[in-house]
């Protein structure tokens, strides 16, 4: 009888025990299969980086900057289009600062930067800044060699105008270390107007290529590359028919009209629409 009573005790006892096992296991799966569903209904939102609500265009240069042959009424250059353009593509409020003079050479400009008090002052508030430079460097060394103008006397230029154009962003940095800057490479109407020089589309194309790897040792500064857009297939041959290119302004053949404002300001818009995330956020 004892045996027997032993026997049932433990056998309330197994039961007893393989139950609360039981529950335990059923229990506490079930408590981490709610934590991981709270766990996933509960990740972090991606934090919004919010834009800007006022955005500053400061423009640098020479004529190109200024606007010299815009035949348009809307005026201004590629300055006054890109401000638009900024504004009505992101809905923000555009304003810009135009420090364009025309025939100013590098050297002009960076005197200027240096010593213009407004620009000191809208210069540090720029949330992208353009540079023109080097067209009037290279017709000051046409002046000088005229018809014996060779191609070395291009790329000896060059590496000079390198060393200058390596100070005055410099000096644009010293006074805004942020903003993005477009530099604008030089445009090519002089291979057509100067093709008694050897090679004069390529000293260009080495020219621009000089440029680009200056700004390629600045963070933030990104060239614009407009060598061949006022060449565009079978322009030379109705250059050479007519006299003129259709894109420039034809008192002077050398600086864009309207139309070829609108061509280089979708260049420069191209290069800042793809930057957004140096200039539109906070």
């Amino acid at each position: 009888m004892k045996k027997k009573s032993i026997w049932i005790i433990l056998l309330i006892v197994l039961v007893i025990a393989v139950g609360g096992g039981t529950y335990y296991f059923v229990n506490h799966n079930q408590q981490q299969v709610t934590e991981t569903k709270t766990v996933k209904k509960t990740k972090p939102k991606k934090k919004v980086i919010p834009k800007k609500t006022n955005i500053s265009i400061v423009a640098v240069g020479d004529s190109l900057t200024q606007g010299v042959g815009d035949s348009k009424s809307v005026g201004g250059g590629y300055v006054t289009r890109l401000t638009k353009k900024v504004q009505d593509k992101y809905k923000v409020k555009t304003e810009s600062h135009n420090y364009g003079v025309s025939g100013d050479t590098s050297q002009q400009i960076m005197a200027r930067i240096k010593s213009d008090d407004k620009m000191h002052q809208d210069l540090p508030k720029a949330d992208i800044i353009t540079v023109t430079v080097g067209g009037n460097d290279f017709m000051h060394l046409l002046q000088r060699k005229g018809l014996d103008l060779t191609e070395g006397n291009i790329a000896d230029e060059q590496v000079q105008f390198d060393k200058r154009l390596t100070q005055l962003l410099t000096d644009i940095r010293n006074y805004n270390s942020k903003a993005p800057i477009y530099l604008i490479g030089i445009y090519n109407p002089f291979s057509i107007y100067l093709s008694n020089v050897a090679n004069a589309k390529k000293a260009f194309i080495n020219w621009n290529n000089g440029s680009a790897k200056v700004a390629s040792t600045f963070n933030e500064v990104h060239f614009v590359d407009i060598n061949n857009l006022y060449q565009s297939k079978g322009i030379t041959k109705k250059v050479k028919k007519t006299g003129s290119n259709p894109y420039l302004y034809t008192k002077d053949h050398f600086h864009p009209n309207g139309t070829g404002y609108d061509m280089m300001t979708d260049k420069v818009f191209e290069k800042v629409n793809g930057t957004t995330k140096e200039w539109l956020y906070k």
